[in-house]
């Protein structure tokens, strides 16, 4: 696999998990609760994106300031700075 496929492919991954996450987040906290169809479909795309951005944060922050190895809760536990060519990590290598 090539090193941009792979960095690629993570950051798919990266992307798609904490929105699954913050999918079935929502889906637990409006689940049983009787609402009108029209406000429920608006909170829960409000709850969908709050939750997901909440989860994104917090991994963001554990996996910087705690270990990286933590990174596995986005799905993938490669840091971001390694995704692209002209990342400040591989000039510092070369």
């Amino acid at each position: 696999m090539s090193q941009a496929f792979s960095a690629l492919w993570a950051s798919i991954v990266r992307t798609f998990v904490p929105l699954v996450v913050g999918f079935f987040l929502q889906l637990a906290v409006t689940l049983n609760i009787p609402l009108d169809p029209e406000f429920e479909n608006l909170l829960a795309g409000v709850l969908t994106l709050v939750f997901t951005t909440l989860y994104y944060v917090a991994v963001r922050l554990f996996e910087t300031y705690i270990s990286p190895k933590l990174g596995w809760l986005l799905g993938y536990a490669k840091s971001p700075d390694n995704y692209t060519a002209d990342s400040p990590a591989k000039h510092k290598a070369e």
